[in-house]
């Protein structure tokens, strides 16, 4: 099984939230809100398509300060951003697991079902995230160490080779519609999507194999008879 880490084991919304209020609020920019969120999210998780691979916590930094630089902030907006990202995901490293991860992790563990995760994040922050949260995966793949993200399918291929499985007898579960769903799917690979929104499936997308709430269900799907 391979596992998505933002969004589907990690809580990253309130870290995420309150570096965006801050953003907000340090610019006088709370009246902008929508529109900001919206030239953000256009620009983060890039880094592929720039002429050159670029790391996370640089994709996030160029863009932050790029899109304040448009919005007509002013300053040292790239020493600004710098500062931001940096304790974004310093925050992040200590963000925690959704509550159902810990026994589901486990009962997959009992079972002796090899896991892996695959992540678009940097290297070290992965690696902080695994030990702080005593995670122990057969494998855990950053886009930093492939110099890929999803729905790239060289983020999956390592994990697959890391785990000496084929795409066939492998389930990925995430909660991006196009990272984690059309990448696994392009891949090769079923799919379950974690839905913790109850949101409609973007319907010019390749529909995943299962929809669920969370990952409560997760062991009974793949331990059944």
């Amino acid at each position: 099984m391979l596992l998505d880490l933002f969004g589907t084991m990690v809580n990253f919304h309130s870290v995420f939230f309150s570096t965006l209020n801050r953003v907000l609020i340090d610019h006088g920019l709370e009246d902008k809100a929508e529109d900001f969120k919206t030239r953000w999210q256009s620009f983060v998780f890039q880094g592929q398509s720039k002429g050159g691979f670029i790391t996370v916590r640089e994709d996030f930094i160029n863009s932050l300060s790029s899109v304040l630089g448009g919005l007509g902030c002013k300053g040292d907006l790239d020493v600004y951003a710098e500062g931001v990202i940096d304790g974004m995901f310093k925050n992040l490293r200590e963000a925690e697991l959704f509550p159902e991860v810990p026994k589901v992790i486990a009962a997959l563990e009992a079972a002796g079902l090899p896991w892996a995760i695959v992540s678009n994040v940097d290297e070290e922050d992965l690696q902080a995230i695994v030990t702080n949260q005593g995670l122990r995966p057969a494998s855990a793949i950053s886009s930093e160490r492939v110099r890929s993200y999803k729905p790239d399918g060289a983020i999956f291929q390592a994990a697959l080779d890391d785990l000496g499985l084929p795409a066939s007898r492998v389930l990925h579960v995430g909660d991006s519609p196009v990272a984690d769903v059309k990448g696994a799917i392009d891949a090769g690979i079923d799919v379950l999507w974690v839905n913790r929104r109850n949101e409609p499936f973007p319907d010019d997308l390749p529909p995943p194999g299962w929809d669920v709430p969370d990952l409560s269900g997760l062991p009974a799907l793949l331990l059944r008879d």
